[in-house]
């Protein structure tokens, strides 16, 4: 084993020295290669051959805004809008307002005249009438005496009765103007007489 050893190695590196002159010979007898070499597209061996178009050839698409070419129809043109004229209403002229028509004052039937005899029916009046002057000329006060009736003279006399109670007092004033009365007494008179604010009595003209 000890000798086979170094056998082995010498036949290695003979080898070894020869492979190396081997590759520095080979060079120097080699055939000289051609200048040009021709390069070998491995694409185009695989490529097809395009496929011509048959027909009429097909227009390209320049501009997109084209509709008549992407959509293969003819485009409806656009319509320009130009502005509405707006009429102006004619000024209408305005109703003349009716008239308003007056009001209408209800008139009340005129009253009857009073009686200047009999039993009647006596009011009185007083308060707010006070410093006032009468129809007759009197300023009316609360101590003067006397009646208004409507129809009577001023200064006729009457003689009136009321539960025992009579008085002979002049006419003074005009009233009352209610229907149904026939006279009104003065304060002092209706204290006199003990007649409440509306009282029966009867009544005649003085002889």
């Amino acid at each position: 084993m000890q000798i086979a050893r170094p056998m082995f190695r010498g036949a290695l590196g003979r080898a070894g020295v020869f492979a190396f002159v081997f590759a520095c010979l080979v060079p120097l007898f080699a055939p000289s290669l051609p200048n040009e070499v021709r390069s070998i597209s491995v694409a185009g061996s695989f490529a097809t051959p395009a496929a011509e178009p048959q027909g009429e050839p097909v227009e390209r698409v320049r501009d997109v805004a084209r509709a008549e070419l992407v959509l293969g129809v003819q485009a409806t043109p656009v319509a320009t809008l130009e502005p509405a004229v707006v009429a102006t209403p004619e000024p209408t002229a305005e109703p003349t307002p009716a008239p308003t028509p007056a009001p209408v004052v209800a008139t009340l039937p005129p009253l009857p005249d009073p009686p200047t005899g009999g039993i009647v029916i006596a009011s009185w009046y007083g308060p707010g009438f006070y410093g006032n002057r009468t129809a007759c000329g009197q300023v009316y006060t609360p101590e003067i005496i006397g009646v208004a009736h409507r129809t009577l003279r001023c200064g006729t006399m009457l003689v009136i009765e009321y539960r025992g109670r009579a008085m002979t007092v002049p006419v003074i004033d005009r009233g009352p103007y209610i229907a149904g009365r026939t006279l009104d007494l003065s304060n002092a008179t209706r204290l006199a007489m003990a007649c409440p604010d509306l009282c029966t009595l009867s009544m005649r003209i003085a002889p």
